[in-house]
């Protein structure tokens, strides 16, 4: 049966479902369908998301894994999804060169919420051994944007064949260049992504590979660092490698930089702060009886904190003139700043937390100690309206398993297809309770 077919099947159902259990006057069932203000709303449990959309979730998340574009030129995947938003019906428009907008309408006027997938990949050799890997050479979902576009799909499903019980507007965001600065998030802000009808609020999904199927990590604030990078060239003299007085060795600048680096954080950050300092590129030298004359820097800095984040940027320049001004050399020093911190607003991370429960359980809200280092230009629609980014378990079932899982950017990272109908069913109910008032 065509997916759309399935999806207005489920929809006739559920409403003929509905006036059935009226009729009776069944009690449980209006228990179990009521939301905030006394609105009905039959909650979306895992077991319902797998039995109609079960099957397209697992083919569709399998054919984006096996087929991953990198930031840019997801040219094939918009193409894909065009296809997959003309079999349900939802109007959409190109943004970004890559990325879509689409629009999903209810049954009456109402609030706009937007919800966001990212569709690119990392540049990557895949080394798992799933029978749907990678089949683009140095192409790889290895951050689970795959899993992100499969359950923006599944979760407009649910909300079609649901129609009458929303008002408002779902815009879906399907954003290119998440993993390539300066990002696909503000070329499609700057498109009118947020405008016509304006956008209320927002929701982000990202896969984590340290939590369980069937549970969410959310924290009230700060849930993902400032990302900054920078980009340092040492400048000596070259010189013969037994007479290193008579030149100024680059690479011995270099070394002195790095362990310095390092103690930016350890003995210049507070305790109570967080922040990071990797060099993550390093260039120089020619030969093993020559002096370097020139080295090449490049790394990243993350924060939680806007004064950290000035700090280090300023003392890493501090840095570079004392070991320029010690060994006789010069430098270059270019700090960019890029994703801002990606703030979750109290009333959204509430809302998700609540529909979490309803769907899953309390046990399913894993209320995070602290937000994650990693950085996302989520972040600027964050900024724009009141928002919430979900840390969307996706790990293994086994606890074991989990505490040595595979980190995201990582050749044999995985995501648990089980986890898909748990993240469809979650964020599928945070829109509607959000959405149930139609105001």
């Amino acid at each position: 049966m065509p997916f759309r077919e399935a999806v207005l099947r489920d929809r006739f159902t559920n409403d003929r479902n509905v006036r059935r259990c009226r009729k009776r006057g069944d009690r449980s069932f209006r228990s179990r369908r009521m939301g905030k203000r006394g609105n009905t709303l039959n909650i979306v449990t895992a077991e319902r998301v797998e039995q109609k959309l079960g099957t397209y979730l697992n083919e569709t998340f399998r054919h984006l894994h096996r087929n991953p574009e990198l930031s840019g030129n997801e040219f094939a995947t918009q193409a894909f999804l065009k296809r997959e938003l003309d079999r349900l019906g939802i109007p959409y428009k190109e943004m970004a060169g890559t990325g879509l907008c689409a629009e999903l309408a209810g049954s009456r006027p109402g609030r706009t919420i937007l919800l966001r997938a990212d569709i690119d990949a990392l540049p990557i050799g895949e080394a798992t051994d799933l029978a749907y890997a990678s089949v683009n050479d140095g192409a790889m979902h290895a951050c689970g944007h795959d899993a992100h576009t499969t359950a923006v799909l599944g979760t407009a499903a649910m909300l079609l064949a649901r129609r009458d019980e929303w008002g408002g507007t779902v815009k879906l965001m399907f954003q290119p260049s998440e993993e390539k600065h300066p990002g696909g998030a503000k070329p499609m802000i700057d498109e009118g992504l947020l405008a016509d009808p304006p956008v209320d609020a927002a929701i982000g999904i990202h896969t984590n590979p340290y939590l369980a199927p069937g549970t969410f990590g959310l924290k009230d604030g700060s849930i993902l660092a400032n990302a900054d990078r920078f980009y340092i060239h040492l400048i000596g003299r070259g010189g013969h490698a037994a007479a290193p007085h008579e030149g100024a060795d680059a690479i011995a600048m270099a070394g002195q930089l790095i362990v310095s680096m390092q103690n930016l954080v350890a003995r210049q950050v507070s305790p109570f702060d967080n922040a990071v300092v990797t060099i993550g590129e390093i260039r120089g030298g020619y030969a093993p009886n020559t002096l370097a004359d020139r080295v090449y820097l490049a790394g990243t800095v993350r924060t939680m904190n806007a004064d950290t984040q000035t700090m280090i940027e300023t003392k890493i320049g501090k840095l570079l003139q004392g070991v320029a001004d010690l060994w006789g050399g010069t430098f270059t020093y270019d700090y960019v700043r890029g994703y801002p911190i990606t703030w979750n607003d109290k009333a959204m991370t509430d809302l998700v937390r609540q529909a979490a429960e309803q769907c899953l359980g309390k046990e399913s809200v894993i209320e995070l100690p602290h937000g994650y280092m990693s950085a996302d230009d989520f972040a600027y629609i964050a900024r724009a309206v009141p928002s919430v980014f979900i840390e969307w378990g996706t790990g293994e079932w086994s606890e074991e398993a989990r505490k040595t899982a595979v980190p995201w950017h990582n050749p044999k990272f995985k995501v648990n297809p089980d986890a898909l109908k748990y993240g469809v069913a979650v964020v599928t109910q945070s829109i509607l309770n959000y959405l149930q008032g139609g105001e």
